[in-house]
């Protein structure tokens, strides 16, 4: 029997992915903690500002995103990790491409609001 913590970080995934793919900077906003680090797959990371910035000016656009939240594991009070899967076809750098990894998306509670503080992707090989 799933946690009621699991289901809602699941759908915070799920709204967090969404926004991706649509370039709703201000749902992610909403969503990402002022302290996120978020890597990327090719080993690059942002802050939340500098994150905002790629998907407002158009450097990093994504064309498609696919995602599976495999688990949720509570991490003490107020925190979550949510293991899963994802791939997106993605514009970076002024050329398309397409991604796939493992992800570690960890979620802190701040006051009464989950935001996402670190993201973590291992890339999968390619096929």
């Amino acid at each position: 029997m799933r946690h009621p913590m699991q289901d809602e970080i699941r759908a915070l995934e799920a709204r967090r992915y969404a926004a991706m793919r649509d370039g709703d900077t201000e749902a992610l906003a909403a969503l990402l903690s002022d302290r996120l680090v978020y890597a990327h797959s090719n080993a690059t990371t942002d802050s939340k500002e500098s994150y905002l910035a790629t998907l407002r000016d158009g450097s990093l656009r994504y064309l498609e995103v696919h995602f599976e939240t495999e688990a949720v594991l509570e991490a003490g009070p107020g925190a979550a990790a949510a293991l899963g899967r994802m791939s997106a076809r993605i514009h970076r750098y002024g050329a398309e491409r397409e991604i796939a990894s493992l992800t570690l998306a960890l979620w802190t509670k701040e006051g009464d609001q989950w935001r996402l503080l670190a993201y973590q992707p291992t890339s999968l090989p390619k096929a």
